[in-house]
C-alpha cells in the first residue's frame, strides 16, 4: 500500500513538473576585479546572475493537435548584479536590471527606491524616471519630452500621456527578444 501511495505521489509530482509553461535559463558569472581606492589596490568580487524567461506556446491555429508548431514569444531578460566590497562571504550591494524594447531600441529598467529609471541602452543616457504612485499598479513617468503615467500589462510597460494638441498618446515597451 505504501508503495502505491509513493508511486501515486511521484506521478503527481512529475505531472505537475511537466505542466510548466516557461523556459527559464539562469546563468551566473563571478569575477574578481581590482579597484584603486585611496591610492591602494583593493579586490572586489562581482557576481552577475542573468535570467532569461520565455513562455512555451504553440500555434493557436493548430490548437488541439499533437504536433502543433511552437511559437517563440518575446524573452524577458533580467540581470541581478551583486558586489562584495570586503572579504566576508556575503555580498554587500545588489542591483537588478530588466531590459525592454521600444521602436527597435533597447532600454534598461533600473530599480530605485522610488520606482525605476529608464536608460537608453545604446547611448547609456537617461530616457526617463518612473516613480511609484499611491496606486501601486501605476507609475508617474517623467521624461525630457513629456510627463504621463505607466503601468505593466501583458509583459509590456505601457506609457500614456497627452501631447500639446491634447491627443492621448500610448507607447509600449515590449520584453526584449534574445
Amino acid at each position: 500500500m505504501k508503495l502505491k501511495i509513493l508511486a501515486l505521489a511521484l506521478m503527481t509530482f512529475i505531472g505537475v513538473e511537466a505542466q510548466k509553461n516557461k523556459d527559464k535559463i539562469v546563468e551566473t558569472k563571478t569575477r574578481i576585479i581590482n579597484v584603486m581606492e585611496d591610492g591602494e589596490m583593493v579586490q572586489k568580487k562581482v557576481m552577475v546572475r542573468t535570467t532569461k524567461e520565455q513562455e512555451v506556446k504553440t500555434n493557436q491555429k493548430q490548437k488541439g493537435t499533437i504536433d502543433a508548431d511552437r511559437v517563440y514569444p518575446a524573452t524577458k531578460v533580467s540581470k541581478v548584479i551583486y558586489i562584495d566590497n570586503d572579504s566576508d562571504p556575503f555580498y554587500d550591494n545588489e542591483s537588478q536590471v530588466t531590459y525592454y524594447q521600444k521602436d527597435g531600441m533597447t532600454y534598461n529598467f533600473n530599480p530605485t527606491n522610488s520606482g525605476f529609471d529608464i536608460i537608453d541602452g545604446k547611448n547609456n543616457s537617461n530616457f526617463g524616471t518612473a516613480r511609484i504612485s499611491a496606486n501601486r499598479d501605476v507609475y508617474i513617468l517623467d521624461t525630457d519630452d513629456y510627463s504621463g503615467i505607466g503601468y505593466f500589462k501583458d509583459n509590456q510597460f505601457v506609457i500614456e500621456y497627452y501631447d500639446n494638441e491634447g491627443t492621448l498618446i500610448i507607447e509600449k515597451f515590449s520584453d526584449t527578444k534574445f
